[in-house]
């Protein structure tokens, strides 16, 4: 990288990250900031994030195959890998969004669905 293209990538962190709590307003600067950060970040993460969904992809086809046909499994493969945060934005660098570098489809609540009584699915969501 040219040594200006780094002091530039550089200098907008610092204003991305200068220490404001989360939903705080920001000045023009810092929004700027926030903006050049996350640009500077996808130059990074998202090639990152692309590799890993591509070859979660071919590692969970292949995982189906080899366990006969199971969709579930190659799914346990695919979710993290090709799910998640794939853009970087200021909200990210705010603190107001979440970075999931792996995503994730099973969400830590009980279903809604009125069959599911039994005592062994309900003691997982007491307390």
């Amino acid at each position: 990288m040219p040594r200006l293209t780094v002091l530039t990538v550089v200098f907008a962190l610092v204003l991305a990250l200068d220490g404001q709590p989360a939903l705080a307003t920001h000045s023009q600067a810092g929004e700027a900031g926030l903006a050049v950060g996350a640009a500077a970040a996808n130059l990074l993460y998202l090639p990152a994030k692309t590799l890993v969904a591509i070859g979660g992809l071919g590692v969970g086809a292949l995982t189906g195959l080899l366990t006969g046909g199971d969709i579930r499994a190659a799914y346990a493969v695919w979710v993290p890998a090709a799910g998640g945060t794939f853009m970087l934005t200021p909200a990210h660098f705010e603190g107001t969004r979440p970075i999931e570098f792996f995503g994730s489809d099973y969400a830590d609540r009980p279903s809604t669905n009125a069959r599911d009584t039994s005592i062994a699915y309900r003691s997982l969501y007491m307390y």
